[in-house]
């Protein structure tokens, strides 16, 4: 049997988790439209989070993230759904949490 420890790794770390805006795909600038698509046949594909829904305009197989520059992308093997703007009732579809070291003060991705 392993030998138990009075201090376990990591324990005592301290941590600060940060709100920060998602990035455009394309340039990397902040983020002003979230785009969504879906995969072929989506409404009867069983690989689509749209597989037998009649509103299919919250649903995404893979989403894209632009600027107000940058265009809206084509995603081979999908199609284009929804594009959401970065406003009031959005906002949380273009926030993150990304983690940060108090210590090190280095910010990580998750």
């Amino acid at each position: 049997m392993d030998q138990t420890l009075d201090i376990l790794p990591g324990e005592g770390e301290k941590k600060m988790k940060i709100l920060v805006r998602v990035r455009c795909d394309e340039c990397g600038e902040p983020a002003h439209y979230k785009h969504t698509y879906l995969l072929p046949h989506y409404r009867s594909n069983p690989a689509s989070t749209a597989h037998g829904k009649d509103d299919c305009s919250w649903c995404a197989d893979t989403v894209r993230f632009t600027c107000k520059k940058c265009s809206k992308p084509s995603v081979d093997g999908y199609g284009w759904c929804s594009t959401f703007p970065a406003s009031a009732r959005y906002a949380h579809m273009f926030l993150k949490w990304i983690e940060s070291r108090w210590a090190s003060g280095v910010d990580l991705e998750d």
